[in-house]
């Protein structure tokens, strides 16, 4: 497994997300370990559909407490991290559907996008679409398995602890 993160290792919001699957296409929401509930949306690997999912993350980010500011940085962000799966010089997509589960905790938002790709594709890293994602949010990870690549990130309201809105945006290779 191949794996770029940015900053991470805060609890509450990550990305590990058990018991929780696609059921083809629409929304779905199935309790996790933790009782917290999170909300899975399949849509079309196109990216006339995005805008669905940044809707779902706009009244999201609201239950999170978000401020405007916070609001329009994570809404942008999810479109970037989507964008990063469908944009065909970033990723090589061939599945027909992207599947994003959002886990709304104490501090914050996290959401994992993924869709099936050809083995070895990988975001440029370093490249406009992931710098700036990394400036929008707390924590930004990459991984290729099993057929699927996935992009992670989190972003925490302000005063939920760790770097807020602006702070370090560091990414490495694990």
């Amino acid at each position: 497994m191949e794996r770029v993160s940015g900053v991470g290792g805060e609890d509450a919001v990550g990305p590990g997300v058990a018991g929780v699957r696609s059921s083809g296409a629409g929304v779905s929401a199935d309790a996790t370990a933790d009782g917290r509930v999170p909300v899975t949306l399949s849509i079309p690997a196109e990216r006339d559909y995005v805008v669905l999912v940044r809707s779902a993350a706009g009244h999201l980010g609201v239950r999170a407490g978000f401020s405007m500011a916070e609001m329009g940085d994570w809404r942008l962000a999810v479109d970037e991290a989507c964008g990063l799966l469908l944009l065909p010089d970033e990723v090589d997509v061939i599945g027909e559907e992207l599947d994003c589960v959002f886990r709304l905790g104490p501090a914050g938002l996290a959401l994992t996008v993924s869709a099936e790709a050809r083995p070895g594709s990988k975001p440029q890293v370093g490249g406009f679409g992931w710098s700036l994602l990394a400036a929008l949010v707390d924590d930004l990870q990459w991984a290729e398995e099993e057929g699927r690549v996935r992009v992670d990130i989190v972003k925490r309201a302000a005063g939920a602890g760790g770097p807020g809105p602006g702070g370090p945006a560091r990414a490495g290779v694990r």
